[in-house]
């Protein structure tokens, strides 16, 4: 009696020998693309953002905006003096999903990177300082400007005039000269994303707090 070729047999080792010489050839990449998922996944991760407000009048002397997002846990905090100096009302609020990541979108998308220090113009009751910090990996970077009056800085800053002084010609030319508009409504909006920004629970613990030292 004739003996059957070992078919099954045979197909079996030739998709074993197959799957080994595909692990052999594909592993050293797809190992290299893991390692490289991995070390993204690992790297520091930090987004800070803060707005301070300085009254030059009534009962609450400065307030602070501070939003962070640290390797993906969000917190925001706010922290108040009165004019006294005598009460401090200072809270952190845990943030779940993504509110300071949308916060820290709108603030880049409104100039918070490319505005600077304006001379204190318009009223001057208020002052804010703005700060953003910013760490992805080995990379960093930080920024910080102060201003006054937003809605000035927006729609009533004027123009700023450039005169050229020629030695030849003691007096400037009046009706040559060289002018550039110096409002700028980013300002504004700047200030307008801190007041949006917060889940009804955040604005509400801010609201009570500044009703407490108001009354103060």
């Amino acid at each position: 009696m004739m003996r059957r070729f070992p078919t099954a047999l045979l197909i079996a080792v030739i998709a074993v020998l197959a799957l080994a010489g595909a692990a052999l050839i594909f592993w050293p990449t797809a190992n290299k693309r893991y390692a490289s998922v991995d070390q993204v996944r690992l790297q520091r991760s930090e987004i800070r953002v803060a707005q301070a407000v300085t009254h030059a009048k009534g009962p609450i002397a400065r307030e602070e905006w501070r939003l962070s997002n640290l390797d993906g846990a969000s917190t925001a905090q706010y922290e108040a003096t009165n004019r006294a100096g005598s009460r401090v009302a200072k809270f952190t609020y845990p943030i779940h999903g993504y509110d300071v990541t949308f916060a820290f979108e709108a603030l880049v998308r409104d100039g918070v990177w490319e505005l600077r220090s304006r001379p204190l113009r318009g009223n001057t009751d208020n002052v804010y300082t703005v700060s953003i910090a910013q760490t992805a990996g080995d990379r960093s970077g930080k920024h910080r400007f102060t201003f006054s009056d937003p809605h000035y800085l927006a729609t009533s800053a004027g123009r700023e005039y450039n005169i050229h002084l020629d030695p030849a010609k003691p007096v400037p030319d009046l009706l040559t000269l060289k002018s550039t508009a110096t409002a700028d409504g980013r300002y504004q909006k700047i200030v307008d994303d801190f007041a949006s920004f917060g889940p009804p629970g955040f604005r509400k613990t801010v609201a009570a707090a500044r009703e407490k030292l108001l009354k103060s």
